[in-house]
């Protein structure tokens, strides 16, 4: 019986599963875990190469251009693990005992919906991803903030990202990012996994919005993934249009809020 799925995507990153799969798989057999991957539209050879390489994950083709939260829906409607669903960057590296870890906590903690992991920076320093809910201040902050007048405004960044509260401790957060979230499976499929209308940006906070009517979303620092951070929507206006767009529902669905 599988108990945990491992959910991927890909869009063109072959690359980056390059460098993951190495780590992941390890950490998949310490458990009994599912890899699934949906090769998003991907010109780059992603698919040969992990057939070829990593035969034990099962990739789905989906040759429509679709968004995060749709492709990991995909693979929703395809696991077969009974307790967990993991949703993950396809840019990591992880420990060997992520998952046995985390599945461990949430054995623990029935109150639990999600649980994040420490997320750090190549470097090793700490990835600011914990966050309270997004106010239209925040989100002016850090878009459109001229670097020289960050230092007026450090506080309320650092408030925003939790940096007050700090990283070293187990602590209930508002918002978890997408980029790795340790879910309860029927949790997830109870609410049909992520909202499909947003392409990408703000489908994380949607989603721990949404587990939040019935359980806790949790960060557990004594585990740790290393994330390779491409921060899109600050170089391509691409990415910035479905920041907006994105910033937009999630506000016209939850209420905007200024401060």
């Amino acid at each position: 019986m599988i108990d945990i799925t491992i959910s991927l995507v890909s869009c063109n990153q072959r690359h980056d599963l390059a460098k993951l799969l190495p780590s992941l798989i390890p950490a998949a057999n310490a458990v009994k875990a599912e890899i699934l991957l949906v090769d998003n539209a991907s010109v780059d050879g992603t698919a040969e190469y992990v057939m070829k390489n990593y035969p034990e994950v099962s990739i789905l083709s989906n040759p429509i251009r679709t968004g995060y939260g749709e492709n990991h829906n995909l693979n929703l409607r395809r696991a077969r693990g009974r307790g967990y669903f993991v949703i993950m960057n396809s840019d990591m590296r992880v420990e060997p005992e992520i998952f046995t870890r985390l599945q461990r906590y949430m054995e623990e903690h029935a109150d639990v919906g999600i649980i994040s992991p420490r997320i750090l920076n190549e470097d090793g320093s700490i990835q600011g991803l914990n966050k309270q809910f997004p106010t239209l201040f925040d989100l002016f902050l850090r878009r459109f903030l001229p670097k020289r007048l960050e230092r007026f405004f450090q506080k309320r960044l650092a408030y925003y990202e939790m940096r007050d509260v700090g990283y070293e401790h187990v602590c209930d957060v508002p918002f978890l990012s997408g980029a790795f979230m340790f879910c309860r499976a029927d949790i997830l499929r109870r609410l049909k996994g992520f909202d499909p209308d947003y392409f990408l940006y703000f489908e994380d906070a949607d989603l721990c919005r949404r587990v939040q009517r019935t359980n806790r979303t949790v960060y557990y620092p004594y585990v740790s993934v290393t994330h390779f951070w491409a921060r899109s929507a600050h170089k391509n206006w691409i990415f910035t249009y479905h920041f907006i767009k994105s910033s937009l529902r999630y506000f016209g669905r939850w209420g905007y809020k200024l401060f």
